[in-house]
């Protein structure tokens, strides 16, 4: 051991662990997705990000040895099929790097706030660094290939203003106010994430075979067209536009070709993602009415997260995480 050597921290480990667990499987999932896209951009930028995935998963190997850490089991080539069989089309496979660059991004971005030791604060540097990378050529190829969908458009103020009334506050009952710019791109965005979600929960009920792994996938595809639904009444009161579904797309193949195991697994991190976006939702809404549409759809997330916990644990599929020693 180095001299002068500094532990990690208990939020440094943990965030260092968990990033291991996302970036096994997002190692699995862009694999198969290189395997299977056809247009040379998406490609390209697929396997940067597969080659990030790799680096990441050597850094901390790197790591947890140094520390003298169990590296985690992870996911690994045997959670993915060998087929090339396309279950999903090139535009949604351009629409899942955003995606997973967005959650990077805001992941990375939280875990850089608790660390302390040099190490770990550069791996989460670099990591953040990429994310946005990734977030910004994806972005840029979704709007070149006509993909993308704006937001609502709001008029610019004429002048400044002070907020003269509690009434602000409003959303139930007399003098309710318009939606506010943040409150609109909130609303908006949280929409735009259901909507791949609900593909991609789509995607794997139509290749799962175990009844009680399908059935959660289909509970958790209605929730994410509850939510859409619920999301988009809140702007058609307003008479703003609701973004249309997005075409991303599945094919009509029934051949898995992730472990279920992968594909319970990544559900309950794309539940901690939905839930990190509607607490920001929350955080950002004045209008009490928003924010109570916010925290009644995290509190359904959380339970439904909660049985698809329960069910990797039942099933033997679920590592434990660092965690405080036991009290005695």
């Amino acid at each position: 051991m180095k001299q002068n050597h500094i532990d990690l921290t208990a939020s440094e480990m943990s965030y260092l662990w968990n990033t291991y667990q996302a970036q096994c499987m997002n190692y699995c999932i862009l694999t198969y997705f290189d395997s299977i896209v056809e247009d040379e951009e998406i490609k390209k930028i697929n396997q940067l990000n597969l080659n990030a995935s790799v680096r990441y998963l050597d850094q901390l190997k790197q790591i947890f040895t140094e520390e003298q850490l169990p590296v985690p089991v992870g996911y690994s080539e045997a959670d993915l099929t060998k087929t090339t069989e396309r279950l999903y089309t090139d535009p949604f496979i351009l629409y899942y790097q955003w995606f997973i660059a967005k959650g990077n991004l805001n992941y990375g971005s939280i875990a850089i706030n608790t660390i302390a030791r040099e190490d770990v604060f550069t791996f989460f540097s670099e990591f953040i660094k990429d994310a946005l990378a990734t977030l910004n050529t994806s972005r840029k190829l979704l709007l070149e290939k006509g993909l993308w969908v704006r937001a609502p458009y709001i008029p610019v103020p004429i002048e400044n203003e002070y907020i003269k009334k509690e009434s602000f506050l409003n959303g139930w009952l007399g003098d309710t106010r318009p939606l506010t710019g943040s409150e609109i791109g909130s609303i908006f965005y949280n929409i735009v994430t259901n909507t791949v979600g609900k593909t991609m929960m789509d995607s794997f009920i139509q290749v799962t075979e175990s009844n009680d792994i399908k059935d959660y996938f289909k509970k958790g595809k209605q929730i994410s067209q509850d939510h859409i639904d619920t999301l988009a009444t809140i702007l058609k009161k307003e008479e703003l536009p609701v973004v249309s579904t997005w075409n991303a797309g599945i094919t009509s193949s029934t051949i898995a070709p992730f472990s279920e195991k992968l594909m319970l697994s990544l559900v309950t991190f794309l539940n901690s993602q939905g839930m990190s976006n509607y607490g920001i939702g929350f955080a950002t809404s004045m209008r009490k009415d928003v924010g109570v549409k916010f925290k009644a759809l995290t509190a359904e997330v959380a339970k439904f997260a909660e049985d698809g916990v329960t069910m990797l644990i039942e099933k033997g599929w679920m590592e434990e995480p660092p965690q405080a020693p036991k009290k005695s």
